[in-house]
Order: C-alpha cells, then sequence, then structure tokens
C-alpha cells in the first residue's frame, strides 16, 4: 500500500471475492487487513457499468464504467472527491490488481497494487 490522503503506507493481506451474478453481473467481495486496521468493499459490475460500496462508507452517486482492455479489466470511477482506477488482470492462477486515486483536478497516484493466488474451496479450510 502506498500512502494517501486515506491510509499511510505499509503492509496489508486480503481476500478478494469474484461470482457471478444475475444476468452475466460480476460481483467482487474484497477484504483488506492492515495493522492499523480493516477495511471491506463489495463491487458491482454489469453492462459497462461499475459501482463499489465499502467500508469507508462513501455511496456512488452513478456508476463507473467497466472496461476491458488488452487482457485487462478497467474499472474506473468518478465523485465530487475524485477519482480511481481498478485495473485486474488474469494469469492462470494469479491476479494481479492495482488501484491509483486522484483528487478532483490532480494526477492518479498509485494507492495499492496486488498479486493474489487462487485458492479453490476444498483448499480454504
Amino acid at each position: 500500500m502506498y500512502a494517501t490522503a486515506w491510509t499511510p503506507a505499509g503492509r496489508a493481506t486480503a481476500e478478494l471475492l469474484f461470482a457471478p451474478g444475475p444476468g452475466g453481473t460480476l460481483l467482487i467481495d474484497y477484504a483488506e487487513h492492515r495493522a492499523d486496521g480493516e477495511m471491506s468493499g463489495h463491487g458491482v459490475v454489469s453492462d459497462g457499468g461499475w459501482w463499489w460500496f465499502d467500508s469507508y462508507g462513501f455511496v456512488p452517486a452513478s456508476a463507473g464504467t467497466s472496461t476491458w482492455e488488452d487482457g485487462e479489466l478497467i474499472l474506473e470511477r468518478r465523485s465530487e472527491r475524485g477519482r480511481n482506477v481498478m485495473v485486474l488482470a488474469s494469469d492462470g492462477d494469479r491476479l494481479t490488481m492495482r488501484l491509483a486515486a486522484a483528487p478532483v483536478d490532480g494526477e492518479l497516484q498509485q494507492l495499492v497494487s496486488g498479486a493474489y493466488r487462487r485458492v479453490r474451496a476444498d483448499e480454504s479450510a
């Protein structure tokens, strides 16, 4: 994790869960654990739209966008606080995630980057 207006720099562990939803919707659940606290979130990707709800409590005023580009899923949101862009890429059992954020008139800065490995249901116990 990189230092931002919301969090100090540091290390975290996290889990991402992807599940199919109704009508081709993709559901994303996220849980992050840091020495100084935790954060959880829930995302919905559907028909080119992207919604994110998390434990920070900001409710999206409108949908963001979801696009596929060169094998990466790019999820972008804008609000009165600024914008953020999440990029997800899969390579077999490995998933990489990059998240960058910017204030309203600022440039994107790296917020989080991570590499995740697939854990099958029979491995999680």
